[in-house]
């Protein structure tokens, strides 16, 4: 029996290994649903975490014999790799997949039941007696469909109904646009009211000094200025900094002065109003203060934290791509940085489907020569992505930020809208800063540009 009923017991792991480890589908169907703290042993924690990743790099589940070779100084891995090699794979054992699969369906309900019951009480404790009903509901009809088993298909015609009545039921499209602020990009994206559906990951892409902090930090004041909660995760530079960068821009106050914490008392008065309606949404900050110290897996138990504390997060910034670790317990090599790196934006991906947010988050272009950078026709693309070309896949919207010298002087750049998933591209956008007072975009004087252009 399993020392206690958060966890499986280890017999029970060794047959539910043996028949993942033979078969893909039921591999998948597992590494869905399995969790570490499932595991009670670390030996257990250690194997499964090793074969996923492997997998993952490689597209094949390794054999036993790679396990043995990778786990050869172990002791208690190795002893748990030879009981899974023991289990018997005959026509009995297989006809008994089912049998086992059920056990584990059974498991992964009963934690699935004791997680809404905690968020049910906790609503209720707090007297949202309503919130706590419904939860219950949506909860008690999630259980009743739920099967780690069940085939997900679905017909064209004979669902069309059922399709169509979730379509225009109040709480079947949760989905959302969440503005960047940038006029013309959002009306690319669908309109006067558009902008990335949460959801969606929105990867920018620029040289060294090109203001891909400062365009995370327009997009999450932008977002909490409209109502959504936003989670920045800064992984470069000191907290400081990046809350300092933040207070420029919300409060208009030049970045110097704000270090120094010299903000006019008439302006003091404007911020007090201004935090009475925005501290609910709010932006929240993690900062690790030291390089390539927070992975994916940290980020996920932050949002987590982050919600039970402040409420539903709308829109996730990491700031940078590059910095963050994956978190899967393998050694990325120098030559495997494309690897990591794809692995990266996966990861990004699923936390934008995860808590049905916006994700933005920037990356390092290659080097570009100078006579191209200085070149005002010229604009950054996908070719210029650093290591994995390929990590643009899990993006549904990638800009490129584009700045001559001269342009750099007049405080001016471009944005080129290389990836927008589901909507035309078109020329590059013209737009103005003022990086003094931390604004990326002064939609005031990207105005008047327009002006002058469409007088000329």
């Amino acid at each position: 029996m399993a020392k206690n009923s958060d966890s499986l017991a280890s017999n029970f792991v060794t047959e539910l290994l043996a028949i993942a480890l033979n078969k893909r589908t039921i591999f998948d169907m597992v590494r869905q649903h399995m969790k570490y703290s499932y595991f009670q042993v670390e030996s257990e924690k250690k194997l499964w975490q090793w074969v996923t990743a492997r997998t993952d790099r490689t597209g094949r589940i390794p054999t036993i014999g790679q396990m043995q070779q990778q786990f050869a100084e172990d002791e208690a891995v190795l002893e748990k790799i030879e009981e899974i090699n023991e289990v018997e794979l005959d026509e009995e054992n297989i006809s008994n997949e089912e049998a086992i699969l059920d056990v584990f369906e059974r498991f992964i309900k009963k934690m699935k039941f004791l997680e809404a019951n905690d968020r049910i009480t906790d609503f209720y404790n707090q007297g949202k007696k309503d919130q706590a009903w419904e939860m219950f509901v949506k909860y008690a009809d999630e259980f009743s469909k739920f099967s780690i088993q069940s085939a997900k298909f679905e017909t064209v015609f004979g669902d069309f109904a059922t399709r169509q009545a979730q379509r225009q039921s109040e709480d079947y499209n949760k989905r959302f646009k969440i503005p960047t602020g940038i006029d013309e990009i959002d009306y690319r994206l669908g309109g006067e009211s558009g902008g990335p559906e949460t959801g969606e990951c929105v990867l920018w892409l620029g040289d060294s000094g090109a203001g891909k902090s400062q365009v995370l930090c327009h997009c999450g004041i932008t977002a909490a200025r409209q109502g959504h909660r936003v989670a920045h995760f800064q992984l470069e530079g000191t907290k400081e900094q990046c809350l300092n960068r933040y207070d420029a821009a919300w409060t208009g106050t030049l970045y110097q002065d704000v270090k120094l914490g010299n903000i006019p008392a008439k302006k003091m008065e404007v911020t007090k109003r201004i935090i009475k309606k925005l501290k609910r949404s709010d932006v929240i900050v993690s900062s690790e203060e030291t390089f390539n110290a927070k992975t994916l897996v940290d980020v996920r138990r932050e949002l987590k934290e982050m919600e039970k504390e402040y409420g539903k997060i709308d829109v996730i910034i990491i700031d940078y791509l590059e910095l963050l670790e994956v978190g899967d317990g393998h050694n990325y090599s120098p030559g495997e940085e494309r690897f990591r790196q794809a692995k990266l934006a996966k990861g990004m991906k699923m936390l934008a489907m995860e808590f049905n947010a916006v994700v933005h988050t920037a990356t390092q272009s290659s080097n570009i020569p100078e006579e191209c950078k200085n070149d005002p026709e010229f604009v950054i693309t996908r070719a210029n992505l650093s290591e994995d070309k390929g990590k643009i896949r899990p993006f549904d919207i990638f800009i490129t930020i584009n700045q001559t010298r001269d342009e750099m002087k007049e405080e001016v750049m471009r944005l080129h809208t290389d990836k927008l998933r589901d909507y035309k591209n078109g020329d590059p956008i013209r737009i103005a800063n003022n990086f003094a007072y931390s604004r990326f975009y002064d939609r005031k004087r990207t105005f008047e540009l327009a002006d002058e252009i469409d007088e000329d």
